[in-house]
């Protein structure tokens, strides 16, 4: 159970720094073009996440076990996708349609 917990505090913190940054590295018109072309509908939105996410795992956990480091896929394919969620949340946009731009 501790480290489970200790696994998840530091998912949350990789959410979080992934978030930050490609918000940071990422203009905002960008991440704006990307999300009306991907994920713009809510059911593209989650059958996306989960697709992607199962890829992640399965090509983890598939190069964990040529290179016999499958014991950590439980640490690692967890924390990779944390940065593919922390990713996917910096592309949301954060302001609504009628609100007014920057000037």
């Amino acid at each position: 159970m501790k480290n489970f917990l200790i696994s998840a505090v530091i998912d949350i913190v990789l959410i979080f720094i992934s978030y930050f940054t490609f918000r940071a590295v990422i203009s905002g018109p960008t991440r704006h073009r990307i999300y009306e072309k991907y994920l713009h509908s809510m059911s593209k939105f989650i059958i996306s996440i989960f697709i992607i996410t199962v890829l992640i795992t399965g090509i983890c956990a598939l190069v964990l076990t040529k290179t016999r480091y499958i014991v950590y896929i439980n640490i690692i394919a967890p924390s990779l996708v944390s940065i593919f969620i922390g990713f996917i949340i910096s592309l949301v946009p954060t302001r609504g349609e009628g609100d007014k731009s920057k000037q």
